[in-house]
């Protein structure tokens, strides 16, 4: 007879190598990622929802009333991207960002911050809102350590004239926010220099967060970090370049006194009062020497100048006067397209050139065109070579002499040259599709027309899109005078725009270049009846 105690020992021994009759494997461990920071614009974000993505994973927080939060994700995979609602200094409701790079710690700190913001942005190249709405594997590729300490570095050159970042990680430096009694720490305090800057020259973080997911380079944002004008954002207090047949002309504006000096021609310098115009902001008046000028500044500080004539003096062509940045003959290579009025010893009339550089300033293509089709290129010996000049801008060297340019880059990184010579004025700018506009979109303009005589017509307009066919790349827009006119984009050359002709003189035909988004267009009169050059500048709205 079989024990009774055998069988039940060898009963649990089966059942104990059956893992105890419950049959399955146990569960892994759980490895919860901790993110924490501080989310504030200088003050603290008390009460704000943080919310955060990880390569795997996602989680959110509320912000104590210090700013302090702390994610927790079960079994995060990084890198993270987190986000959190602000108010910038402006007032404007907005998005902040940060990220935690690639990497395997389970503790790591993210700030989210004014700076951290523009870190994101530098790294998305572009929208920090969509990056974080679709935190793809693109996305995520993105945010290696070595990415990251290159956004930091660049964002500190950048803003090396208004703030000191050197030996600072915005991302994962101490942060102690302003909330109470409590004025915060240096991280804090360099929040706030940086809101106060932005208040002075009328900037929002959000358009110099674009500025900087646009890779407009450390110049462009610069500029429009300077100190504004209380009543004209766009003027801002710099150096200010001009084309001339005989050089690139310097001054300095102080957009707070409203005063432009430059040198007199005689070893000295001359200042110029800037008298604003009443009920137009963004428009001047100065006088120099008895000489009256008439200054319109665009939203992005191009101005454009015209002596005004006195009684029976002469016309002068007008010039558009760029904002001083510290451009290379490489930011300058690509393929352009041109604008011109210029004389061979008689009558202005339109022109229209394309151009190729390298990097290294040489042309390496070149045509004088007419109409939409016809070009005639130009033989290797009248190819042109630029050469950064010492006090600013560019040579353009070729074997009919040399003509002078300024050159501007916008915050969309897109450049414009103005180009000086004794022949007349050329307005150029990169070769970039333009995308069609908006039904309803409204835009508010000076316009100035110049006729061959240099007599001129000065007046202001006001346009809204009233339709968009994308299909043919054609739009249509009414005047505020109720003229309507049909233009194609992206015609004859991408950045370019045509309008054809008409039956009356209500829309005369023509080409168009818009400068980027400096708020300024030039256009040449294709029309036999009235070839003209038109420039206009965005005005207030």
């Amino acid at each position: 007879m079989k024990s009774r105690l055998l069988l039940t020992g060898l009963t649990a021994v089966a059942l104990t190598a059956c893992g105890g009759g419950g049959g399955g494997e146990s569960a892994p461990a759980v490895t919860t990622t901790k993110i924490s920071g501080t989310a504030a614009v200088g003050a603290a974000l008390p009460n704000a929802t943080v919310l955060a993505k990880c390569a795997t994973g996602s989680g959110s927080a509320t912000t104590a009333a210090n700013g302090t939060f702390t994610v927790s994700i079960d079994n995060a995979v990084r890198p993270c991207v987190l986000s959190v609602p602000a108010t910038a200094a402006d007032g404007t409701p907005m998005t902040l960002h940060s990220v935690v790079e690639a990497g395997t710690g389970t503790a790591p700190l993210a700030n989210i911050t004014p700076l951290t913001e523009l870190i994101v942005a530098a790294l998305a190249s572009g929208d920090t809102n969509a990056f974080f709405a679709n935190f793809d594997g693109t996305a995520q590729a993105r945010l290696t350590p070595a990415n990251v300490t290159t956004a930091l570095v660049s964002l500190a050159t950048t803003l090396k004239p208004v703030i000191d970042l050197s030996n600072v990680d915005p991302i994962k430096a101490p942060l102690v926010a302003a909330n109470g009694a409590n004025a915060g720490n240096a991280l804090d305090q360099l929040l706030d220099q940086l809101g106060e800057q932005l208040k002075k020259a009328q900037t929002t973080l959000a358009q110099l967060s674009t500025a900087v997911g646009n890779n407009a380079g450390a110049a462009a944002i610069q500029t429009i970090l300077q100190t504004a004008s209380e009543t004209c954002s766009g003027l801002r207090t710099g150096d200010y370049l001009a084309a001339t047949p005989v050089g690139v002309l310097t001054a300095h504006v102080d957009a707070t006194k409203l005063t432009l000096t430059q040198p007199d021609g005689q070893g000295g310098t001359l200042s110029v009062q800037l008298v604003p115009i009443p009920q137009q902001a963004c428009r001047f008046s100065a006088l120099s020497g008895g000489a009256v000028s008439d200054i319109q500044v665009s939203p992005a500080g191009v101005m454009l100048v015209r002596n005004v004539p006195s009684q029976g003096g002469p016309s002068l062509l007008p010039n558009l006067v760029v904002p001083a940045q510290s451009l290379s003959v490489a930011d300058l290579a690509g393929n352009w397209s041109a604008l011109g009025f210029e004389t061979n010893g008689g009558i202005y009339q339109p022109t229209r050139v394309k151009l190729t550089f390298d990097a290294d300033g040489k042309a390496l293509a070149g045509a004088d065109c007419t109409g939409l089709t016809s070009c005639t290129s130009w033989a290797a010996n009248e190819l042109p070579r630029l050469s950064a000049q010492p006090g600013g801008g560019f040579a353009l060297t070729d074997s009919n002499g040399t003509a002078y340019v300024a050159a501007f880059k916008g915050t969309d990184g897109q450049v414009t040259a103005v180009i000086s010579s004794a022949s007349g004025l050329i307005v150029g700018a990169k070769q970039v599709v333009r995308p069609m506009p908006v039904v309803g979109a409204k835009n508010s303009y000076w316009d100035l027309t110049v006729f061959g005589d240099l007599s001129v017509n000065v007046g202001a307009g006001a346009t809204e899109i009233t339709s968009v066919d994308a299909a043919t790349s054609t739009y249509t827009r009414k005047r505020n005078d109720n003229r309507v006119d049909t233009w194609e984009q992206n015609k004859p050359a991408d950045g370019l725009r045509y309008r054809g002709p008409s039956n009356d003189t209500t829309a005369r035909e023509g080409i168009s270049l818009v400068l980027g988004n400096t708020g300024v267009a030039v256009m040449i009169s294709l029309d036999v009846r009235s070839l003209f050059y038109d420039i206009s500048v965005n005005r207030p709205q």
